[in-house]
Order: structure tokens, then sequence, then C-alpha cells
């Protein structure tokens, strides 16, 4: 009987453990994940905020150049050309001299139909150009992509050609004849008017921001850990103590009683409030059947009379 109370008592502490750390397996998982998407997703809106304060910047440089450079240097014939009139000119280079400083800040306008060639679109960009193209509705699109300098986050708007712009993207012979001289006559022409034909491309870096992301999500997860190892050994401590080992002793004074009335049994005077009241009961129970097994003899008695 004493060592199938002994199995009963490890049986009991391997069961507690097993469903606590089940728990806290799950609880860890779920709240690292927990902590690791929400800091990613606040992380991509950072991100969101800083391209489109950025984009909307490169687009007022365009406005400005189209409302006072071009408007300044209109007079100046209609065959002369200056590129600084150019809208897409002005925001590109500024974001080319911020491109030396942060590499990962950069602004693009590419075109299918590039009167630059350093405007011809990669394949990403196609892409996006072909997915604004294919929904007119469509205002942006955004997101995060790899690159070989990391992560960047892009933002991107398309550009619908206007009736102004087909005095230089019509045909050659309608553009200035400066900026045939410059470009050639085989590039940036055939653009239709409400036809989507470049897009505003702008990226800002990514990786480090979401790899900080990640390292914060581990910290928390190593504290989470913290709290449960300590939860975990306070509660199976606690359960031993007040519990577990108060039960067995409880086991241990019953089986005794049932093999020997007058034994002396060692009840437990520790532990929960219940298990000190079941300890009393089987204590009143002890002696009671004491009592009533001393009377047998003296009612057998009387029966024979």
């Amino acid at each position: 009987m004493g060592n199938t109370g002994g199995a009963g008592r490890l049986d009991t502490n391997g069961i507690v453990r097993t469903v606590l750390i089940s728990a806290f397996i799950v609880a860890l998982i779920l709240g690292t994940t927990g902590f690791y998407l929400i800091l990613h997703d606040r992380a991509i809106q950072r991100q969101a905020v800083e391209a489109g304060r950025l984009l909307t910047t490169a687009t007022a440089i365009r406005n400005y150049t189209d409302t006072n450079v071009a408007a300044a240097l209109r007079g100046s014939g209609p065959d002369s050309f200056h590129v600084e009139t150019v809208p897409a000119f002005a925001a590109q280079t500024v974001y080319h001299e911020v491109q030396h400083t942060y590499p990962g800040y950069t602004y693009r306008e590419p075109a299918l139909k590039p009167t630059n060639p350093a405007d011809l679109p990669t394949p990403f960009e196609v892409a996006l150009i072909d997915k604004f193209r294919d929904d007119p509705g469509l205002k942006e699109l955004a997101g995060v992509r790899d690159e070989g300098n990391g992560r960047l986050y892009y933002v991107a708007r398309p550009i619908v050609a206007h009736e102004a712009c087909l005095a230089c993207h019509d045909t050659p012979q309608r553009a200035p004849a400066g900026m045939v001289a410059k470009y050639g006559p085989a590039n940036g022409f055939g653009w239709k008017a409400g036809e989507i034909v470049a897009i505003q491309s702008l990226t800002v870096p990514a990786a480090e921001e979401l790899r900080e992301t990640g390292e914060i999500a581990l910290i928390l997860g190593g504290g989470l850990l913290v709290v449960f190892v300590a939860t975990y050994f306070a509660l199976t401590l606690s359960i031993d103590a007040l519990v577990v080992r108060p039960l067995h002793a409880l086991a241990a004074a019953a089986d005794s009683a049932s093999r020997d009335s007058e034994a002396r049994m060692t009840l437990p005077m520790s532990g929960a409030r219940e298990i000190r009241e079941i300890g009393s009961a089987i204590e009143r129970l002890r002696l009671s059947l004491a009592k009533a097994l001393k009377r047998l003899p003296a009612d057998d008695a009387a029966s024979r009379t």
C-alpha cells in the first residue's frame, strides 16, 4: 500500500508538471508570436507614414517645377528644351543626392516608354505599372520587398498622361527639337491622353526596423520564459507542499487505520484547509471505529444471556 501511495504521488506530480509545461509552452509560443506580429505591423505602419510623407514631398517638387520653373522658361522658343522644366527631373535629382547619404531612400519615375533611358522600369516596376493599367481606379500600391541591399518598403502611385504632356510625348515631329536632339526620335513618344504611362516609385529602408522588431519580440519572449519558469517552480513546489504530500500522508493514515484501529496516526497539520479537515474527519472516524469495536464483546455477552 505504501508503494502504491508513492506511485500515486509521482503520478500526480507528473500530471501537474505536464499540464503546466504544456500550458507554458503554448502561452510562450502564442505570446511571442503575438508580440512579433503586433510590433511588425506597427513597424510597417511607421514605414508607410514615412514613405507617404517623402512621396508627398517629391510630388510637391514636381508641382513646383511644373508651375514655376517650366513657366519661367516657356518663352525660350518652341524648339528649345531645358531638362530642368521636366517635373520628374528636379524630384529625382533631389533624391539622387539624398541617396548618397541614405542609400535605401530612392525615388524614381519609371515609364513604359521613357524619354530618358535611365527611367526604364525594372521587371518589378513593370508589374506595378501593369497593375495600375489593369485597374484604373487603383491609386496606390505599397509593401515590403527584398533587394540586394536589404528589405525595402515601397510605395507607388500612377502617373497619367495629360494633354499638356503630349506636347513632348506625342510624336517626334511635335516634340521640341532640342529634346529630340538630346534623347533621339525613338524615346518617350506614343503617349495617349488619360493613359497610365509611368509611376512614382519611392522606397525607404525597412531591414533595420524589421530586424529590431524581431529582436524586441525575442527579448519579450525571453522575459515571458523567465516569468513562466519562476511560476512553474512556485506552483509545483506549492502544490507539492500544500496538496500532494498532505494527501500522501492522509492515504497512509487511512491505510494504517484500516489495519489497526488502535494505531497512532500521524495526520498532516499543514497544507490546504480542506485537507486538514479531511484529516480531522479521518481521526474522528478512527476513534468512532475503535469505540465501536470495544463495545462488540459486551454486546455479544448480553445477547447470549
